[in-house]
């Protein structure tokens, strides 16, 4: 039996060589805990919560009477609340919408289930007298002493239980959904029997007594069955032919013989055990004579006792700073997991995490430098199964600017996407290097030749690079489209970071694709469509392959030769049976513009099941450098441009450019790539120091950045700003006049008037001397001289030289400056002297807080 999402808890009935009950289930009021997740209610004449033999038909001219296989494929626990749900309309429900019955159940427990054996006081089932339980995993149904109906719907009887002990001799009518005016077979599987006690089938009789029924009593009545239950044979099939014969298996000695038609087109069954015996039945099948649907049935086998799950093999083990993430492969009939990790060798005195519904989970607070140990067992409803073998990983502390792994991605904060990552830490493939679901950690799957084509830096830099190699490697990450092949609209988007600027320095080298199968859904004649964008380096162009109706490429022309850009695909796929072959709508963004809108139908071929595809498909050359990738099956998420993405992607993945979010305890933010930015390239200037950008909040004609000095020793490029022997001011709003020390009052659109602290990252810098060439920051002055403000000398607020710039004296890293001098209307001036003359510093996330 194939193990099922992980609902509900591991509270189990024990079955071991005798039938013994222990444990017990139990779910809140929203059908949590140990119940399964239940289905829409289902009539009887359709298919049952767990009937993959086909539904019952209440009376139709087609297909059997009934047909219950009791929940194969859907009970693992095999505990009180499997049988609770057993006996629940959620898991089949009457025909009938009568108001008045409180338990419209098609299978209606006549005894051993309600407390007090009334039904106003709810359930509390035992177990012992009748319920699902466990055939090697695959659910049967246990009667000793139990009793249920099947198809019976309420009478009007105004008795505390109307479906129980309520028939009688007097009765000229029936009130059931089942049709038995017609010759019919009732055949059920043995799997186990005991005892010299009479298991029963009764017509039209909610009793224990043969003669309550309008069919009344003796070889023509209402007990169409009486045979003592240590008779039946276990891995037989029973058959009762009304009217007809009788026998323990098919083809066997004839037992009795009915002469008699006992049913009419609104009759129902009782199954019953008397006390001191028991039976496990299973596959029961209730059809006109006519019919053979047993051939379609399992083979009836005897009944054998579950056993504890086999040892999984040794998880997969992925290590970064203080933690490990650990997954490993699901276990057939396992209800949960337990994960035992220590930094010894004996899984005996290691620490557990018991009762894990999915197959991964995140080791925390663990010690850096310390090699770990982790094993994993498989839980069923007999219990724990055997330690797997050991897994070992050693978590280590980031060191100096490592990239530190995404390990949990929450919801983003107002359309609440939840949001895959790979963030570039580690090769695509390592385990741990994707994050989906908020916290699984996976990755995508690679072919053992494909590997060495992937790389990753201790930045956070992925590169692929087939330069040279006739090889064309990728990675397939599957399942990221909810829904099954007929669903419909699917959505996804996808963003991700790539340079591909050093392709374009090689005759014919392609940059990157992304690639996505939509699955098959059978109805669309050119098969599972898929969108296949590629970054076309070779071509300054992207494109999304064959994808127009025509089997052309839509594509767009830009210049790839600067850099790192941000790629946006965000996609709708409608029915195609309504669409035609204009079915899906795909947006194209770079860097926050919309660059391309097209309507198609995708290119032909691809996965039968839905799967992200990184890397290269073709027989070309290729070289990109991957920032990160995030994406997202999310309708919102499809629906909105970068401006609306804002805020949305995760954080700490890397360079967000124009979908960075505000720091709510910011003053001013600048990461020199928002949206609009027109960067320096061979055709044309950068618009940065235009209003056009970024204009100031107090009057948005006037730009926010003014070069005071080398205009053309700044650049802005690839999202950073890179100054030599030159300098700019922020935020100043009478660009042109020199401060002076005689300025009474600030000019500037920054509120300084409370400690705040200036922070930015330096990326590049080649300044190497510690005797010439300094940066300097000033505030309220936009000259070169210090005492030029109305701060006199003060407004220098750091001066160092280049090579030692970032708070750990050296070239690169973070620089912070705290300070309390300015006012509610201040400006900044940012400047590198002639010392650094052809050494650019390049810096990045210019930011501006509160202290």
């Amino acid at each position: 039996m194939k193990p099922l999402p992980w609902t509900r808890s591991a509270l189990a009935l024990c079955i071991m060589g005798t039938l013994t009950a222990c444990g017990g289930g139990g779910a809140n009021e929203n059908n949590e805990g140990d119940v399964v997740v239940t289905p829409p209610p289902q009539s009887s004449s359709s298919s049952s919560g767990g009937s993959s033999s086909g539904g019952s038909s209440g009376g139709g001219t087609e297909g059997p009477i009934l047909s219950e296989n009791f929940g194969d494929d859907l009970f693992v626990n095999f505990d009180e609340a499997d049988t609770q749900f057993f006996f629940s309309q959620d898991y089949k429900a009457l025909d009938a919408n009568n108001a008045a019955d409180a338990w419209p159940s098609f299978y209606y427990p006549t005894c051993c289930f309600f407390a007090n054996d009334n039904p106003a006081d709810g359930p509390e089932v035992a177990l012992d007298q009748m319920g699902i339980v466990s055939d090697s995993g695959n659910p049967a149904m246990l009667l000793n002493t139990g009793r249920f109906s099947a198809g019976q719907t309420r009478p009007e009887i105004d008795d505390a239980d109307p479906k129980k002990d309520t028939t009688s001799s007097d009765d000229v009518t029936t009130w059931g959904e089942l049709d038995l005016s017609q010759p019919y077979r009732i055949s059920f599987c043995v799997k186990d029997a005991s005892g010299t006690r009479n298991m029963q089938v009764y017509v039209d009789n909610n009793t224990s007594g043969e003669a309550n029924s309008t069919w009344g009593g003796g070889s023509s009545g209402s007990r169409i069955f009486n045979i003592p239950a240590g008779d039946l044979i276990p891995g037989k099939r029973v058959q009762i032919n009304i009217p007809g014969d009788i026998t323990y298996e098919q083809g066997g000695e004839v037992k009795d013989f009915r002469q008699e038609q006992v049913g009419s087109s609104s009759s129902f069954l009782q199954f019953r055990v008397e006390g001191g015996s028991s039976v496990i039945f299973d596959d029961l099948l209730v059809e006109r004579q006519e019919d053979d649907g047993q051939s379609e049935l399992p083979a009836c086998n005897v009944f054998q006792p579950a056993t504890a799950p086999e040892a999984p093999e040794a998880p997969s083990l992925f290590a970064s700073d203080a933690q490990i993430a650990v997954s490993w492969a699901s276990s057939i009939g396992a209800t949960s997991y337990d994960v035992a990790y220590s930094t010894g060798t004996d899984v005996n005195t290691a620490t557990i995490v018991e009762g894990l519904t999915e197959t991964s989970t995140t080791l925390s607070e663990l010690e850096n430098g310390s090699e770990y140990s982790v094993w994993v067992r498989a839980v069923n409803n007999v219990g724990a199964g055997e330690w797997s073998e050991a897994a070992t990983a050693m978590p280590v502390a980031p060191v100096g600017d490592n990239c530190v792994p995404t390990t949990s991605v929450d919801p983003s904060a107002t359309n609440m996407i939840q949001w895959g990552v790979y963030d570039g830490c580690s090769h695509p493939g390592d385990l741990g290097a994707v994050v989906i679901n908020g916290s699984e950690a996976t990755n995508f799957a690679f072919g053992e030749d494909e590997v060495p084509y992937f790389s990753s830096d201790e930045l956070g830099i992925m590169t692929l690079d087939t330069i040279g190699f006739d090889i064309k490697p990728v990675g397939d990450l599957d399942g990221v489209i909810a829904g099954d092949a007929t669903t419909y609209p699917k959505h996804f988007t996808f963003i991700a970071r790539i340079d591909t600027s050093f392709a374009t320095t090689k005759d014919g080298v392609r940059g990157f694709e992304i690639e996505t199968h939509l699955g098959d859904g059978g109805v669309d004649a050119r098969g599972p469509a898929r969108i296949k964008a590629i970054l076309r380096p070779d071509g300054n162009k992207i494109q999304l392959d064959k994808f127009l109706s025509d089997d052309s490429t839509a594509e767009v022309d830009m210049d790839m030769t600067d850099g790192y850009h941000i790629y946006q695909v965000s996609f709708t796929v409608n029915d195609p049976t309504d669409a035609g072959n204009e079915y899906i709508t795909a947006k194209v963004y770079r860097d926050g513009v919309e660059v391309g809108s097209f309507t198609g139908n995708g290119r032909d071929g691809g996965s039968s099941s839905s799967r992200m595809r990184i890397g290269e498909g073709s027989s070309s050359e290729f070289h990109a450098n991957v920032d990160w990738l995030v994406w997202s099956d999310d309708e919102i998420a499809a629906g909105l441009t970068p401006e609306q993405l804002v805020g949305e992607l995760p954080a700490d993945i890397g360079e967000l450019g124009a979908y960075a979010g505000a720091d709510a305890s910011a003053v001013f933010e600048e990461n020199f790539n928002g949206i609009g930015l027109v960067e320096d390239s061979e055709t044309e200037d950068t618009n940065f120091f235009t209003a056009e950008y970024r204009g100031q909040s107090g009057d948005a004609t006037k730009p926010m950045f003014n070069v005071t000095s080398g205009s053309s020793r700044i650049t802005v490029a690839g999202g950073t700003l890179a100054l030599h022997n030159a300098r700019f001011s922020i935020g100043d709003a009478m660009h042109g006049t020199d401060t002076a020390d005689t300025d009474t009052a600030g000019r500037g659109d920054l509120d300084l008037s409370k400690p705040y602290v200036i922070s930015f990252e330096v990326v590049e810098n080649p300044n190497t001397s510690v005797e010439s060439g300094k940066c300097q920051v000033y505030v309220d002055n936009n000259t070169s001289s210090s005492s030029k403000s109305m701060h006199g000398g003060s407004s220098k607020l750091v001066e160092k030289f280049a090579s030692q710039l970032s708070d750990s004296d050296q070239p690169t890293g973070t620089v912070t400056i705290e300070s309390d001098l300015g006012t509610a209307s201040s400006f900044l001036q940012v400047r590198c002297d002639s010392g650094t003359e052809g050494m650019p510093v390049v810096i990045d996330d210019f930011k501006i807080t509160y202290q």
